[in-house]
């Protein structure tokens, strides 16, 4: 928690409040202001008559000056005004998304930015970028070795914006006590994402979800944002206050961003054993990896957002997590394949529906039955469908009767639409793990990765 003093105001306002920002430890923000905004909207009826409806201005962006930083507070939300009734309130607080420290934006919207500098959870590891080596020799005349070496950057471009995977090396330190001397020294994963211009907050935050949800799908666990660090598109000038050199030199401006988000990272925490990850970058370069999961995830949000937020969120009941992964992948079949899978075509569709409607009489028995003769495949069907798509052997590994496990899948998912879960079944938490394991498949095979892979990750990490 870090917590910073000085004046604050409206973009566009000449008058400044006085109050504190308290940034918390889960990254979201809290303003406090002696004094504040009036933030009400009166309206005139008729001349010389002002009435306030109850309505209040937004307030998406506040901007600050304390402790000598530049601060941008991004979606404004006011929790409590005193005093100020037709006059300036005496206290003010709100609450932000997002802080900006280091820059002052206009707008949620301004494409102030030129690169963003992102870390995640499991990245170091996940990246299999070999910067650090050590031996341990048991003898007493080697001891052990440790080496920290520079690794190759990963760069790719997909329309236009640029990845860049690298490693930061900080070499070694020494730290002596009284007691000890010790010497470490570490690397950490990064990916560098520049836009061929600039671009905004909001463009950065879609690529930070986008990069964090790979990382969740290849490691079978939660990857939070650790730190996002973004660069200015303008510069700081500045001169050696001493001598005769009087060259201006452009220095780039930082702006770190904090924010409250789905789920918190924790750094600090043990590291997963890759052998527990689905895939690493030794199984798919990069290079060939991100446009391939871009693609995925840009033709299939809502699947995505569904699914990934549900690995990101609490545990909760269990019909609700079963419906949400039926969800899922039934959305991301009608949004990655369409219509295939469907026992019977658009055109014998369309020729039962004539059938009806000369054998019917019009009224709601006619009605009921053509509601319920639509072309496009059935639920059941796309569950089919998506079973047939990754390695069967590994499919079987994790679903040995797919016909009964999708049987089952469409009265829980159907039971809990309809019935608030009436027809839920005992085996909700099998069903549960089978969709949510196939729907990872599925993405693992439309990556490209090969059979072997799938495999391996359905037998060592989804059982």
């Amino acid at each position: 928690m870090q917590r910073l003093y000085g004046l604050w105001w409206e973009p566009g306002s000449n008058d400044k409040v006085p109050g504190v920002l308290t940034v918390h430890d889960d990254g979201g923000g809290e303003l406090e202001l002696v004094g504040g905004f009036v933030l009400r909207e009166f309206e005139e009826p008729v001349p010389g008559i002002t009435t306030w409806p109850n309505k209040r201005r937004d307030t998406p962006v506040l901007l600050g000056d304390a402790d000598g930083k530049r601060i941008t507070l991004v979606n404004c939300i006011p929790t409590l005004t005193r005093g100020g009734l037709g006059d300036t309130p005496t206290f003010q607080r709100f609450l932000s998304d997002q802080v900006l420290i280091g820059a002052w934006l206009e707008a949620r919207d301004e494409p102030a930015f030129r690169d963003a500098y992102i870390r995640l959870e499991n990245l170091t590891a996940w990246s299999a970028l070999k910067s650090l080596s050590y031996t341990v020799d048991r003898s007493k005349e080697n001891g052990s070795t440790a080496t920290i070496r520079p690794s190759e950057e990963e760069s790719v471009e997909v329309d236009g914006w640029k990845y860049t995977l690298s490693m930061s090396e900080r070499g070694f330190r020494y730290m002596r006590t009284r007691q000890t001397t010790t010497v470490s020294g570490d690397v950490t994963a990064r990916v560098v994402v520049q836009p061929p211009d600039g671009t905004s907050m909001m463009e950065i935050n879609h690529r930070v979800h986008e990069l964090s949800d790979l990382l969740t799908l290849a490691t079978g666990k939660p990857s939070g944002l650790i730190s996002l660090t973004l660069t200015h598109m303008e510069a700081d000038e500045w001169t050696e206050p001493r001598g005769s050199d009087t060259t201006i030199h452009k220095l780039p401006i930082p702006v770190e961003v904090f924010g409250r988000r789905i789920y918190d990272a924790s750094p600090d925490e043990p590291a997963h054993p890759t052998h527990e990850f689905r895939f690493t970058l030794d199984d798919m370069p990069f290079a060939e990896l991100m446009p391939r999961w871009l693609k995925i995830r840009r033709e299939s949000p809502a699947a995505c957002n569904v699914y990934f937020g549900s690995e990101y969120a609490p545990a909760t009941y269990t019909e609700m997590r079963l419906f949400s992964m039926a969800v899922s992948a039934e959305a991301l079949h009608r949004s990655s394949f369409g219509e295939k899978g469907a026992d019977a075509s658009d055109s014998f569709v369309t020729e039962a529906r004539s059938i009806i409607k000369k054998s019917f009489e019009k009224g709601p028995l006619r009605e009921w039955v053509l509601q319920r003769t639509q072309p496009g495949a059935t639920f059941k069907e796309r569950m089919h469908y998506l079973a047939a798509v990754p390695d069967a052997q590994a499919v079987a590994t994790l679903i040995p009767d797919i016909p009964d496990w999708a049987r089952k899948l469409t009265a829980a998912r159907n039971g809990v639409a309809h019935n608030a879960g009436e027809k839920i079944t005992p085996e909700a938490n099998r069903l549960f793990a089978q969709t949510r394991n196939l729907i990872a498949l599925v993405m693992m095979s439309r990556l490209g990765l090969p059979a072997a892979t799938q495999l391996r990750a359905a037998t060592e990490t989804m059982l």
